[in-house]
């Protein structure tokens, strides 16, 4: 087995999420390209190119879940968890290399579609969603209202305006949590069969299953683990975990499904397992154990009192890897399946019917004499000061006694599935708390919930939730999302054995607090949404065959902040600016007016982005950008200086009406330049070249100062902030008066060349 090997960081890392600085609704929060955090370092380069931003958000996740795309229509289908929607988004204008574009979407009610076709069915939720690799058929997993009642798959013919027509409903096992097709022709879920009101006599703890269905025969048939309740003693000793007296054909839990070469790969997450189906028989090969992490070996943090990464080794102490999505790759002649390792507690049923679970033991090492579970780890051999959540072991076969265990991984691993079961070959190590609090140590290890240091640190970590697989240029990809601390993280495994770290992304505002998300305890703050895109939830990579763009995608649906971001996989690498003082938000901006002879930096490592923009050096920022023309007209400003730097520019930018003096003046070209004089000089030029300046929208009435604009400047602002060219001073301020400062100035530059693209 391998473990990770992790290049050194870049010396500028250029994948900070965008930092507003102040509390925005998530609808209104500005769209900044953002790369990755190994750009220009890495054969593989990672940018936000566009997000999709539902408008809704919830602390406690649920919204965008899954993300499906179809080739033919350029729909990309996302599932609103929150409203029980699916947004059809539209990715049919996305342009490669363009800049970060918001999309729009129209959602589709598939309940009432579900519902008017067969009134029988209770309709429960709506948890997965795929579209057939001809693009022809959209597939829709569906639960049912009882939690012990079969579910649904909804199939649906798929329009090219992004509209679906309901083919028809075909039943499936209980609690079908995932769905996917094998081909065009046949449909599997994942039937995960948990026991919603808990253990205890009477109660029903439901089967889990996977359903094959026929698409064109509306058929279906139900595969269960039946065949396994004899053999319950050979699964646990081989590392399979089950609640003990329980039968593994009711314990056994599918979560996730990937298809290669005939065969069906299943994660079992609380079971700690991956199950395989033979499509042709539908008959499971075998039930294999998932691994263990050994922390013994592998450090890990697991002080959430500490505020930093200080990663150890525990003699005693495993993690259950418990895996949730599952990806397939063919490599070397051979089937490799990739797995998020997230992990996942058993918490059901009601307290006051005496019918409540939960596997988790929490410990708190602060209090006196506590210990884990084995007792072999101690505050005082440990330095542990806070709580620690570990798997409540107890209550189940398949675990070493001797041994304390925590939920999850850390971790993606690569197994090779052969015919005597599954290889593992390489494991992640400690690379997702090792990188993470490389890059982001002020919000290492912290919650979708919330950006608090090291929140996560005693429970499940960074948690690997999703996993897609991709090929670029001749080499594949695997791509992990991180739910808790965000993000998606990129590794090279052509060769499975040998798989490297290549990037990271992350597009979450740890920075910002959208407004009506913040919750509190005690009268403290302890739970709310910050802006960007939180907890990813799952992945689609899209090759450059079937991408809108004609470059590899990489969608997103996360369902913490609502939102689906789309980044651009491979392309050119963003070079690394000099400046020390440039944010990465900023950075496309910068680089654009630099790389231009727009702007330039006040010295070899300053830009210098909140200093100010004369008039002069404004006017001769957009004489560059025309490409410098040469003029035949009189400068008629006494305060020019024809030979001064910026004389000619003024000379030109007065003979195309695009600037003058003050009253007919004056220029005052060594005047900072204010936010509105910026508006009317870019509004000018706009119509100079041509461009749309149609205002058509209220957004500038969203500033509680729109009314301090000038009148002269009324028209050139309405269309600037419309079009994007400029965006508030704040949350809710215009700042009419106020100079511009040179980064604003460079983000205008560079929003009114993307213009003429």
């Amino acid at each position: 087995m391998r473990r990770a090997r992790r290049p050194a960081a870049t010396a500028l890392a250029l994948a900070l999420a965008l930092q507003l600085g102040a509390a925005v609704p998530a609808v209104a929060a500005d769209i900044t390209a953002t790369a990755g955090y190994e750009n220009g370092n890495s054969p593989l380069n990672l940018t936000q190119i566009a997000r999709y931003t539902s408008g809704q958000f919830n602390v406690d996740g649920g919204v965008m879940e899954i993300v499906a795309y179809n080739r033919a229509n350029s729909f990309a289908y996302a599932i609103n968890g929150q409203n029980g929607l699916l947004a059809a988004i539209s990715l049919e204008n996305l342009a490669a290399g363009s800049s970060v574009a918001r999309l729009s979407g129209t959602d589709i009610d598939v309940k009432a579609l579900v519902e008017a076709a067969d009134s029988s069915f209770r309709y429960g939720d709506m948890t997965s969603v795929a579209v057939s690799p001809d693009s022809a058929t959209l597939a829709a997993a569906l639960q049912a209202e009882g939690y012990n009642d079969a579910g649904r798959v909804a199939l649906f013919t798929c329009n090219s305006d992004g509209t679906l027509t309901l083919k028809g409903l075909v039943e499936t096992g209980v609690q079908p949590d995932m769905v996917t097709f094998a081909d065009n022709d046949t449909v599997l879920t994942a039937d995960e069969g948990e026991p919603r009101e808990g253990y205890g006599a009477g109660i029903a703890d439901p089967k889990g299953s996977v359903t094959v269905v026929d698409v064109a025969a509306l058929t279906s048939e139900v595969v269960g683990f039946d065949a396994f309740d004899t053999r319950r003693d050979e699964l646990a000793a081989s590392g399979v975990v089950l609640k003990k007296g329980a039968a593994p054909s009711a314990d056994l839990e599918p979560e996730y499904i990937a298809v290669s070469g005939g065969k069906a790969y299943i994660t079992l997450q609380e079971n700690n397992a991956i199950a395989v189906l033979d499509l042709a028989s539908r008959t499971f090969d075998g039930i294999y154990s998932a691994g263990f992490e050994d922390y013994g070996v592998t450090p890990i943090d697991i002080d959430k009192k500490d505020d930093a990464y200080a990663p150890k080794t525990y003699g005693s102490l495993m993690g259950i890897r418990m895996p949730d999505a599952i990806a397939a790759v063919q490599a070397e002649g051979k089937t490799y399946l990739v797995t998020a390792n997230e992990g996942d507690a058993r918490e059901w049923g009601d307290e006051d019917l005496g019918t409540f679970y939960l596997d988790e033991d929490e410990r708190d090492f602060g209090d006196e004499g506590v210990t884990s579970p084995t007792g072999a780890i101690t505050a005082e051999n440990s330095g542990l000061t806070g709580k620690v959540v570990f798997f409540k072991s107890g209550d189940f076969d398949g675990l070493d006694t001797g041994k304390d265990y925590l939920f999850g991984g850390r971790t993606f691993t690569l197994y090779e599935a052969g015919a005597d079961g599954l290889t593992e070959v390489f494991t992640s190590g400690d690379d997702f708390e090792a990188l993470t609090a490389q890059y982001l140590p002020d919000y290492y290890n912290c919650s979708n919930d919330n950006t608090v240091v090291d929140d996560r640190s005693g429970k499940k970590g960074p948690e690997a939730e999703s996993v897609t697989v991709g090929t670029v240029d001749g080499r594949t990809y695997a791509f992990v999302a991180l739910e808790r601390t965000g993000g998606v993280m990129v590794y090279d495994v052509t060769e499975p054995a040998s798989a490297q770290y290549v990037n990271y992304i992350n597009t979450r505002d740890f920075a910002s607090i959208v407004e009506g998300s913040e919750e509190y305890e005690d009268g403290e703050l302890d739970k709310w949404v910050t802006g960007g895109d939180v907890a990813p939830e799952g992945l689609l990579f899209l090759s450059d065959a079937v991408s809108p763009t004609g470059e590899a995608l990489l969608l997103a649906a996360c369902e913490v902040s609502g939102t689906v971001a789309v980044y651009q996989v491979g392309g050119e690498p963003l070079s690394v600016l000099p400046f020390t003082d440039v944010e990465a938000r900023d950075a496309q901006a910068v680089r654009y007016v630099c790389e231009n002879g727009l702007m330039a930096g006040v010295s070899a490592d300053r830009f210098d982005p909140n200093g100010t923009l004369t008039r002069g050096e404004a006017v001769a920022a957009l004489w560059a950008l025309e490409g410098r023309p040469v003029v035949n007209y009189l400068m008629d400003f006494s305060d020019v200086d024809p030979a001064a730097s910026y004389g000619e520019a003024v000379r030109w930018a007065a003979s195309q009406g695009i600037a003058g003096g003050y009253g007919g003046g004056p220029f005052s070209p060594d005047d900072p330049i204010t936010r509105e004089q910026l508006a009317v000089m870019l509004y000018r030029y706009a119509q100079h070249n041509g461009y749309d300046t149609t205002q058509g929208g209220m957004a500038i009435r969203e500033f509680g100062d729109f009314t301090q604009i000038s009148g002269y400047a009324v028209e050139a602002m309405t269309w600037a902030v419309e079009a994007g060219v400029l965006t508030g001073n704040s949350s809710d301020t215009l700042a009419p008066g106020q100079a511009a400062t040179r980064v604003q100035t460079a983000q205008a530059l560079f929003a009114l060349s993307q213009m003429a693209e």
